[in-house]
């Protein structure tokens, strides 16, 4: 399923991703992946391939594509996402569970990585809401996005994407940049995103300590208002996931 390029894997489909995540798994759910040589969004595909066969309880659903033509980022923003990074969209069935605190699953998903990455010894700082960044720069987005049917929340979605050996922009790094040609294999890495997905569920039963592990990880203490230009101090996250900030006594929820 993969071929070998510079020592690089590249995505041939989805058998490798499932090799590597049998090894680490240790809870009931069962994904159901598919991988596109390349599409214009994942989060497109994800939902025609939901209208086709709904997400099932512990069956969550991925997709995972060697490159996009539109990826899509925070706001609708274009996300650059050539050949060589992990490029997924996946959904989740909540229905039934306690979908308390579901506000914060953007965070949580944020965190959870950043816990995979710590596993290396790799110092992750989250760009509030949700950015990964290794010395300023742009290592991993993500996307939440929830989905209700009347009042009742049924799925968790998310779109993540990790630079890993694809070039990227100034703003952007890459794995390869920060660890050399080690522990850069794609279907490693697309295995280490599923279980992030997964153990970001296990954080929203605690939300406290979710928002301490956040504010611990915090890119900066500064927050410039894009708008106005002015700087406030970070104060922390409240219990919805907003981010407090403070300035000349007064107090601004984001």
């Amino acid at each position: 399923h993969c071929e070998n390029m510079n020592n690089k894997k590249l995505f041939r489909g989805v058998g490798g991703i499932y090799r590597y995540h049998k090894f680490e798994k240790s809870c009931p759910i069962s994904w159901r992946l598919l991988w596109k040589p390349i599409c214009a969004s994942t989060e497109i595909e994800l939902s025609h391939w939901i209208a086709e066969k709904p997400v099932k309880k512990d069956q969550p659903k991925a997709i995972f594509a060697s490159s996009q033509k539109f990826g899509q980022g925070q706001l609708g923003r274009y996300w650059h996402a050539p050949k060589g990074g992990v490029w997924v969209s996946a959904a989740i069935n909540r229905e039934g569970f306690n979908t308390n605190n579901s506000e914060l699953y953007g965070l949580a998903v944020a965190l959870a990585m950043s816990e995979r990455f710590g596993r290396i010894g790799l110092d992750v700082k989250i760009k509030w809401p949700n950015d990964l960044l290794v010395d300023d720069k742009k290592l991993a987005g993500i996307l939440p996005r929830l989905f209700s049917r009347g009042r009742e929340l049924r799925l968790f979605r998310v779109g993540v994407g990790l630079n890993v050996f694809n070039n990227v922009p100034k703003e952007g790094i890459s794995l390869r940049q920060i660890l050399g040609d080690k522990k850069i294999n794609i279907n490693f890495w697309s295995s280490e995103v599923l279980m992030a997905i997964e153990s970001s569920l296990d954080f929203l039963d605690d939300p406290k300590f979710l928002c301490r592990q956040i504010e611990q990880r915090l890119w900066s203490k500064k927050y410039i208002d894009k708008e106005t230009s002015f700087q406030w101090d970070i104060k922390g996250i409240d219990a919805t996931g907003r981010l407090i900030l403070f300035k000349e006594g007064k107090e601004r929820l984001l």
